[in-house]
């Protein structure tokens, strides 16, 4: 179905470790895991693998370090048939997430940069070429990086889609005309200031991040309710599928990926929307990051 797309993602690689456990502990208390497990993520890792499984030709632009979690993410993107032509391996230290999953499958996740705070921006840049249909970025990686490569798949005329995690303040302004720009929920409050919680605050805070990228579509990923499709002049929500929530991590990354292929296929916002949808509600029934993500054959 994504065969003959290729797409490029610049972001984080990273080593996870998954701590589960039935609640989370207070200050000063101690409580029992259930179980711990390693996986490959990062978020660009992750919605390179989501890309790649869907059947779409695949770079990764990144960095790890030549250390033991530097050389297994590195033969994860490789046996998942994904270039790793863009990934240097000169870093101080691989990137960790340490996730604590909760027996909810609720996740609260804390990053460790390492390799991806060192990438260097115009290297990154020279592997956004013109045989590229796709562009993903996210905020895992520094802001000049993602700045630089955005702007040059804008100038180059490739379909441009930023996630906008993990949460934080970032110069929108700096890039100007993304084909789509999709925060979740925290990061939209970290953007815009507005907690998109009623259909209300939902549009004041399109409307912002409207406003600051001019981007063409703001897609807000809402959870469990679904996504929001703001075009400058209409705003839409569409349902969430249901799922069985056994581990929401990388279930972001998912939709992203599957969105903007579909979109690519398709043009029509509203069909890629609702794919992404069907993917996240897939990858949150699954454990782990990368190891979650569907194939075409989950999704037709």
């Amino acid at each position: 179905m994504y065969s003959k797309i290729k797409a490029a993602v610049v972001g984080s690689i990273n080593m996870d470790i998954i701590l589960g456990m039935q609640r989370v502990p207070e200050v000063g208390e101690n409580v029992l895991g259930t179980e711990y497990s390693y996986s490959c993520g990062g978020k660009g890792a992750n919605q390179a693998s989501a890309l790649a499984k869907l059947g779409a030709g695949t770079r990764m632009i990144g960095k790890v370090a030549d250390d033991t979690n530097g050389r297994k993410l590195i033969e994860n993107l490789e046996s998942n048939g994904i270039d790793r032509s863009g990934v240097s391996t000169a870093g101080t230290q691989t990137g960790m997430a340490a996730i604590i999953l909760d027996g909810d499958g609720r996740n609260r996740i804390v990053v460790y940069e390492g390799a991806n705070a060192e990438i260097d921006p115009d290297e990154a840049a020279e592997f956004i070429t013109d045989e590229l249909d796709l562009l993903l970025v996210q905020f895992e990686t520094a802001e000049e990086v993602v700045t630089r490569c955005v702007n040059r798949a804008i100038s180059k005329g490739i379909i441009t889609v930023i996630d906008c995690g993990p949460a934080k303040q970032f110069a929108l302004e700096n890039m100007q005309g993304a084909t789509i720009i999709s925060p979740n929920e925290s990061e939209t409050l970290a953007l815009t200031g507005i907690s998109p919680d009623s259909e209300e605050d939902v549009l004041k805070a399109s409307q912002i991040i409207k406003e600051r990228s001019k981007a063409e579509y703001v897609v807000l990923k809402l959870g469990e309710r679904g996504c929001s499709i703001f075009d400058g002049n209409d705003l839409r929500i569409m349902p969430a599928y249901p799922a069985d929530v056994v581990d929401t991590t990388a279930a972001g990354d998912c939709f992203t990926a599957a969105m903007a292929l579909e979109y690519k296929r398709s043009g029509d916002i509203y069909k890629a929307c609702d794919m992404g949808n069907k993917a996240g509600s897939i990858a949150v029934s699954r454990m782990a990051a990368a190891a979650s993500m569907p194939g075409v054959e989950d999704l037709i």
